[in-house]
């Protein structure tokens, strides 16, 4: 694990290190999958799984009114415990509201007592639900939308990532699912809305191709967008569990694509975070099930994703690299689990389980 390094990289010089480390939660059982949300003031909202991966799992809500300090367990009725989780889809909205895309299609009707939801849950004509919440969490709308032009019929989705708000207002994410009846691999694909989240239009998608020596066996999913300091858009992709994510990026506002290529490094659930310093980050991480993982920050200094650091490695152990990020006041929060994850909450004889947060100093100056 590291405390602290140093990146260099054409005049400039970043130095990372880790400020401190904090659990948020512990429990007996077993913790995986956070989620922060912020909400208004110091008030966050930290979403989470408990359980076993691929066993019995539930999706509770802890609630902080400090800032991370303490937490309590969401109150009854809290509008933000309804089915919102490490996946879907979440975004800040330029009114101050903040909108939340779920996982899964509201027709798809899928329990794990159906089986695998990739093969039980397949669906023609999608309904996704959109909400959006106040600054405070309170539901302010609950609706729902169809994506038009996707140029398939079958599909089940499987939705993760930002929903971002372009300077024309459009709002642009990235969807995710498995094309066709029988499919064993993944497709990303952008999807576009200009009439405030009414609607969205199918853009273009990211699938298999067979020439992809490095892909793994979930080409594409789990992807995530950021606009970048030079006003590119982003969009970074796992490839499976433990083979290199991919890019794409876009020069148009979101309209075209390029090829996705590798950044090197296997990775699970990207969470790309434009700093105000104008360096991108993106947390991530993963090893091999069943096996101690390794979570990070990766750091492209000059803020277009070009050139990516080697990743500052700041957790090696049991968890399942699904992390969270925010930005307070410089500094760079990234939730992440210690904890079993498909293995029993015996496996590696830890006192408790949790789920922590890592608080990452990014400071960027001029080479001497």
């Amino acid at each position: 694990m590291l405390r602290g390094a140093l990146y260099s990289s054409d005049g400039q010089d970043l130095k990372v290190s880790v400020e401190r480390t904090e659990v948020l939660l512990k429990s007996d059982e077993i913790l995986n999958f956070p989620r922060i949300i912020e909400l208004e003031g110091d008030r966050l909202v930290l979403a989470y799984g408990k359980g076993r991966h691929k066993g019995v799992e539930t999706r509770p809500v802890a609630v902080s009114e400090d800032f991370g300090r303490t937490w309590t367990d969401s109150p009854p009725g809290f509008p933000m415990a309804d089915n919102v989780q490490t996946s879907g889809i979440l975004g800040y909205m330029s009114d101050g509201t903040i909108a939340y895309i779920d996982v899964f299609p509201v027709n798809a009707g899928w329990s794990q007592a159906k089986g695998p939801y990739h093969q039980v849950a397949k669906v023609d004509d999608p309904l996704f639900r959109l909400r959006r919440f106040s600054g405070k969490g309170e539901l302010l709308t609950d609706d729902t939308f169809k994506v038009n032009g996707m140029p398939w019929d079958l599909a089940s989705y499987e939705l993760y990532g930002t929903l971002l708000t372009l300077e024309n207002g459009d709002l642009l994410t990235a969807f995710g699912g498995q094309v066709g009846a029988a499919s064993a691999t993944h497709k990303s694909f952008i999807v576009r809305s200009k009439d405030g989240g009414e609607s969205f239009e199918f853009v273009t998608a990211f699938g298999y191709e067979a020439e992809n020596e490095d892909g793994g066996d979930q080409v594409y999913a789990e992807a995530d967008l950021e606009v970048l300091a030079n006003g590119d858009i982003l969009c970074m992709m796992r490839t499976g569990s433990d083979t290199p994510m991919h890019q794409s990026r876009s020069t148009d506002g979101g309209l075209t694509w390029s090829e996705p290529v590798s950044v090197g490094w296997p990775g699970v659930k990207p969470h790309l975070r434009l700093l105000s310093n104008g360096v991108l980050a993106c947390s991530s991480g993963r090893g091999v099930y069943g096996h101690p993982q390794v979570t990070y920050v990766m750091f492209s200094i000059d803020g277009t994703g070009e050139k990516w650091e080697y990743p500052f490695s700041f957790h090696t152990g049991p968890g399942c690299s699904y992390t969270s990020n925010i930005e307070r006041d410089g500094k760079l929060y990234v939730a992440y689990s210690h904890s079993s994850f498909t293995e029993p909450s015996s496996a590696y004889e830890l006192p408790y389980h949790s789920i922590k947060w890592v608080v990452i100093d990014a400071a960027l100056s001029n080479s001497p």
